[in-house]
């Protein structure tokens, strides 16, 4: 006889489940998977760079290369806070990886565009989330379309969600 676990039962499960999967995930033990497989898309001059920014400057250094933006239009488009957004395109310039320029008639912003080397390291992102995308896809491909409408509906519901203190609530 097969058993049932209770609504209760299988929320507690859940709720381990999702602790042990971030875990699992963020844990470092074969290296940093991620900077080696753009490592390896980069020339060696690049390597250091790719291994030292952060996932941010990562993320921030795609949204310059989608079209030339201003540090107040970055920290805009990403969410980030300006002064974030600031200290991250420094390390993005002395990297190498992204050049100012005057804007014209405006002498307070300038506007950033990634160099040639920035451009090969955006590449290298792109490929390395395009990978893990056939990676995820190749994954849920096991499940029933009414399995993944479901998984699709929770992660949708988590992401309408709100933290009040320690819980999550219903958004609204």
């Amino acid at each position: 006889m097969v058993s049932m676990k209770t609504k209760s039962a299988l929320i507690a499960d859940i709720d381990e489940l999702v602790g042990a999967v971030g875990d699992k995930f963020d844990a470092d033990e074969d290296g940093d998977a991620e900077r080696d497989f753009m490592a390896e898309r980069c020339p060696g001059r690049l390597e250091h760079a790719v291994r030292s920014l952060s996932t941010l400057s990562m993320h921030l250094l795609a949204v310059i290369a989608d079209g030339p933006v201003s540090v107040v239009g970055l920290a805009a488009r990403s969410g980030q806070l300006k002064g974030t957004v600031s200290k991250h395109v420094q390390r993005l310039v002395d990297a190498g990886l992204v050049a100012r320029t005057p804007i014209p008639g405006n002498r307070k912003e300038i506007e950033l565009t990634p160099t040639a080397d920035g451009e090969l390291v955006v590449d290298a992102h792109r490929r390395l989330h395009d990978e893990m995308a056939h990676g995820l896809h190749d994954f849920l491909q096991r499940y029933s379309g009414a399995e993944l409408q479901v998984l699709a509906k929770v992660l949708r519901d988590l992401m309408a969600a709100r933290k009040v203190g320690v819980r999550i609530e219903i958004g609204e």
